[in-house]
């Protein structure tokens, strides 16, 4: 199901729908997919969105047209990170090949090109596991998504901030301004910056929800309990926004914020549908029967985001 009003393009949620469905298997490496007009009528959408979402996969290598015959997932497509083996590394070689033009330019040979960029690939890599990195979101279930998405591209110390906290005089504002980069969303961006007084070291990044958790609570009949194991009223706060803003209002919700593991036990035991933050999701998984369904529900931040807090790390080492 594609949701017209979850605040993400149509176009990247039929792109997120097809990654899905090849990492999952359903799509299998080598297997032809629906036609653009079939998957436009299986999902409700215009077929110029859909075909908008396949030039994008096209490009990136993830799917591949054979004339006549129609659009399949590329043989060396093994899971949805496939595409960055694809038109992000075409990029990448590229810009190598331009520098190594400019460095021969100036005198230099290709071996010493590469011997320079290996050594101070090094450097750049050692300058920034030295950096400390503020993460502050509301609601503390959202930060160590948020930190897990960061470690895997920058081996950086992190410090966990809740706005509330740093809001309240509970948290020292010096312990963001010691800090080499300050991470949080568009939204909490102004008031960590009004609060720091300083701009410089603050960067907004944008999220998305989990759009899989977001299609399975869709789907649900109306009416249908569901139970909320939450540590904060900011992690409900948001999810309750959301399922407003995407018109999902046909579901009874109750919530639990306990962290009495018989309390919890005991109360989901009454509902067919859980929904769990990541921080609890193992403890309640060993409470779920066959019979209920789990869905665990998160923002992360997005890829452009993500580049430009790497950018902004190494821009630190300079």
């Amino acid at each position: 199901m594609i949701l017209q009003r979850v605040g993400i393009p149509i176009y990247l949620q039929i792109k997120s729908y097809i990654l899905d469905k090849i990492k999952s298997g359903e799509y299998s490496s080598g297997s032809k997919i629906p036609t653009e007009r079939e998957l436009s009528l299986t999902l409700g959408v215009s077929r110029n969105t859909v075909s908008a979402a396949y030039k994008e996969l096209l490009l990136e290598d993830v799917l591949e047209a054979q004339q006549g015959r129609g659009t399949f997932v590329k043989a060396a497509t093994n899971d949805a990170e496939s595409e960055v083996v694809g038109g992000r590394r075409e990029r990448l070689v590229k810009i190598v090949d331009d520098a190594m033009t400019k460095v021969v330019e100036l005198g230099f040979t290709v071996d010493q090109f590469a011997a320079i960029a290996s050594i101070r690939a090094i450097e750049k890599n050692q300058a920034v596991k030295e950096l400390r990195v503020a993460v502050v979101d509301c609601a503390s279930e959202y930060i160590q998504r948020f930190i897990h998405q960061i470690g895997q591209i920058a081996n950086v110390r992190f410090e966990r901030v809740i706005l509330s906290e740093l809001i309240a005089g509970d948290t020292p504002i010096e312990l963001l301004q010691a800090c080499d980069l300050v991470v949080t969303t568009l939204g909490h961006q102004a008031a960590v910056v009004g609060l720091m007084g300083n701009a410089n070291k603050v960067i907004g990044v944008a999220t998305v929800p989990n759009l899989d958790a977001v299609i399975k609570l869709a789907r649900l009949p109306a009416n249908t309990q569901v139970a909320i194991v939450a540590k904060t009223n900011e992690f409900v706060e948001n999810l309750q926004k959301l399922l407003e803003k995407t018109s999902i209002n046909h579901l009874d919700f109750k919530v639990m914020q306990s962290e009495d593991y018989i309390e919890v036990s005991n109360f989901i035991a009454n509902y067919r549908v859980v929904i769990v933050s990541e921080e609890r999701e193992m403890l309640v998984r060993q409470m779920v029967n066959e019979s209920q369904e789990m869905i665990t529900f998160y923002y992360e931040i997005d890829r452009g985001s993500l580049n430009q807090v790497m950018m902004k790390l190494i821009s630190q080492t300079f």
